[in-house]
């Protein structure tokens, strides 16, 4: 299988092991059997600094995943992106879409995992064809969709992936310069001031991070008058969460007033997700309250492109005989999915968006993740705005991890809530969103 690689590429090889398999996107969707499997037929390879380990428009049946090290993307276009083993995106592929998009180049000694696409591809299917499927982990696969779905909504969603992928319908996208911006601030040898540059080719989002800087929920003791003024006062960090979220904002468009009225309404929704998510993560030490407000922001963004393709293509409404707004819930989890994965974001933000209403969403077991805080917000908002879709706060898996952890009862944490309004407020004037 590693026949590919030259001497010259590969250091040395190690044998991975079943628990570091289990941690990657999508194979910790797998069932066991299957990760165990996909452990004895993989393989790590250590990389030289500057060895390149995939080339721009390459196609080949490799998936790789890195495990240790830094990598340089760098697509045909000039954009540079980095990848840092110790970042959450890690856990997804590296550079996965075929034909290759970027250049990938060891920007430090690095170690990669390589599996076979073609056997993860024929585990998903195997999966999705057994009787034993629903004993696997119910988490969508940021790649292959394990989502069970009825047979009008799986012919929608073939077709919705068929008309993306000849190019008859365009999913939405992130501004460019929101992109590049997002992907220097990865680079180590970065600075405030190189970030301002790239940021003023978009006066838009400039104007927005200084507005930010300035909201009673960043300011200090001084009114900030530029964008790189503040970027030093938001950290990197902040910058970077807070540009996907200004830039998910505006993807909140559309020319018919219909389809306008409905992402304004769903996008109240989210904006008031994400500031919940915001303040649970508050409490919770552990969690950044900046990429909570990030993944609360986007935890619906399927409905983005749900409506959107409902709006292009009346025909399918028709044909499956739905309103927009059944439309629209049955499919906005899958077509979010499949956006973020087109992105290629962070495989812990597309699992909070892949299972953001999923009540009993239990990860192994394990400590809080961004997803139960999602999950526990949207839950929070449905409550306090007598939406009745979720079941009462002790029968949901996430808040009873975060009940134990922060000595939380449904009453407390209700409470704390209402109490932070004010706060709640003040985080979504400071990300401008709108009315």
């Amino acid at each position: 299988m590693l026949g590919l690689f030259s001497k010259r590429k590969v250091k040395d090889k190690e044998q991975i092991s079943l628990e570091n398999i289990r941690r990657l996107y999508p194979i910790s969707s797998l069932l066991p059997q299957h990760q165990i499997l996909i452990c004895a037929q993989s393989k790590i390879i250590t990389l030289k600094r500057g060895t390149t380990l995939t080339s721009v428009n390459s196609t080949d049946d490799y998936q790789y995943y890195l495990l240790s090290g830094k990598l340089k993307l760098a697509a045909l276009d000039g954009r540079i992106k980095y990848m840092n083993a110790k970042a959450t995106d890690a856990m997804n592929p590296i550079a996965n879409l075929q034909p290759r998009r970027y250049q990938v180049t060891a920007k430090t000694k690095s170690r990669v995992l390589v599996t076979s696409r073609s056997m993860i591809e024929d585990y998903f299917l195997q999966a999705k064809e057994s009787s034993i499927t629903e004993k696997a982990d119910t988490t969508i696969s940021p790649i292959l969709s394990t989502t069970p779905l009825d047979t009008a909504v799986e012919s929608i969603v073939a077709h919705f992936e068929h008309d993306v992928a000849t190019g008859r319908f365009i999913l939405p996208s992130i501004p460019e310069v929101a992109t590049q911006v997002v992907d220097i601030l990865d680079d180590p040898d970065i600075n405030a001031d190189k970030i301002a540059r790239k940021v003023s080719l978009d006066p838009a989002i400039a104007v927005k991070l200084v507005s930010a800087a300035n909201s009673p929920l960043f300011r200090g003791n001084r009114e900030i008058t530029s964008c790189a003024e503040a970027i030093v006062r938001l950290g990197l960090r902040t910058t970077r969460d807070l540009i996907k979220v200004f830039a998910v904002r505006d993807l909140y468009q559309s020319n018919s007033e219909a389809i306008q009225k409905r992402l304004r309404s769903h996008w109240n929704i989210s904006k008031q997700v994400a500031a919940i998510a915001y303040i649970l993560a508050r409490l919770h030490k552990n969690t950044n309250p900046n990429e909570a407000l990030l993944a609360g922001s986007i935890h619906n963004i399927g409905v983005v492109p749900a409506l959107l393709y409902a709006e292009q293509m009346p025909e399918v409404l028709d044909k499956y005989k739905l309103t927009i707004d059944e439309f629209v819930n049955k499919t906005k989890t899958h077509m979010g999915v499949y956006m973020l994965t087109h992105w290629q974001w962070p495989a812990h933000l597309i699992d909070a968006v892949a299972n953001a209403e999923n009540w009993a969403y239990q990860k192994n077991n394990q400590g809080i993740d961004m997803t139960d805080i999602v999950i526990v917000a949207n839950a929070h908002l449905n409550i306090l705005r007598k939406f009745l879709t979720c079941p009462p706060l002790p029968e949901i898996a996430s808040f009873s991890k975060l009940a134990v952890r922060l000595n939380l009862t449904p009453e407390k944490s209700i409470r704390i809530l209402v109490n932070a309004r004010k706060e709640i407020r003040a985080v979504t004037s400071a990300i401008g969103f709108p009315n």
